[in-house]
């Protein structure tokens, strides 16, 4: 599924890390023969949804990635994970959800608009893609896996949802979580219309078809790993398809974070493409 970059690809990928970094309304351009990307927003009835892609020039079958953007800071990160895959026989595209980089906000902690946000980044993968196959995996952590679970119960075209660090019941870790995500959260759960805009991905599990890959840092916030075990404990009470892979790493390195795409994602895509990893 890997192929190597050329140094030309590197060298415009450090021209592209510098243009990604600027503001913009829309970009797009053909960084090689091979390879194209794209910055843009994709607009809603509620705002504008900041979004970046990645994808080979030919035509053909690629299977899609999705990544989706619901932590602190901007999208920065995911595009410069994106940048990395140039060369990858694959459809990379990344989206913040509302509240998170440049999308519109407020954001509503992995609710109602989160769901139809990549609800409409699905739509357009399913559009790009020329093969009547189309793979879409989609890959979230914290406030994002909520929505990326109960997004994938809706679209069908989901072969895969990968979680890490998921939070599918806000109201049981709002005393623990950063205290600059802790007051926006707060507001939003004091709000009358909180049951309408959030409904929490367990209780709609039995509605599943698409199987689930969780992530489990034993190193991770104890609110997290027991959200996590929340989540195993829903999906075998529904007998649905699943897969723990528990991991211990505890790192801030920025070279790290770069990787993880590269080194933990696409395996887990290539081995779920070839029929290799065994579902409980």
């Amino acid at each position: 599924m890997c192929t190597h970059r050329t140094k030309s690809i590197f060298c415009i990928f450090i021209f592209i890390i510098f243009l990604t970094n600027c503001s913009y309304d829309s970009f797009q351009t053909q960084i090689s023969k091979n390879q194209n990307i794209k910055d843009w927003f994709i607009n809603t009835k509620f705002g504008k949804i900041e979004a970046s892609i990645t994808w080979p020039y030919e035509k053909g079958y690629f299977p899609s990635l999705l990544m989706i953007h619901s932590s602190v800071g901007n999208n920065q990160k995911n595009k410069k994970e994106l940048l990395l895959l140039i060369g990858y026989p694959i459809i990379a595209m990344s989206i913040s959800l509302p509240g998170f980089g440049n999308s519109t906000g407020p954001d509503d902690f992995g609710g109602k608009k989160s769901v139809k946000s990549i609800s409409r980044a699905i739509s357009y993968l399913s559009k790009m893609n020329s093969s009547r196959e189309r793979s879409i995996f989609l890959y979230a952590k914290e406030f994002g896996a909520n929505a990326a679970i109960n997004a994938a119960i809706q679209n069908p075209e989901v072969q895969l949802v990968i979680v890490e660090n998921g939070i599918f019941q806000p109201r049981r870790v709002v005393r623990q979580i950063p205290r600059n995500i802790r007051f926006k959260l707060k507001n939003f759960l004091a709000d009358g219309d909180y049951k309408i805009n959030f409904r929490s991905s367990l209780k709609e599990i039995e509605k599943l078809q698409t199987p689930i890959f969780i992530i489990q840092n034993a190193k991770g916030k104890d609110y997290e790993l027991k959200q996590q075990n929340k989540l195993i404990a829903s999906l075998k009470l529904h007998k649905k398809r699943y897969k723990v892979m528990k991991i211990r790493e505890k790192t801030k390195k920025l070279f790290f974070q770069r990787i993880i795409i590269k080194k933990r994602i696409l395996p887990i895509i290539e081995k779920h493409i070839n029929n290799e990893i065994k579902y409980n």
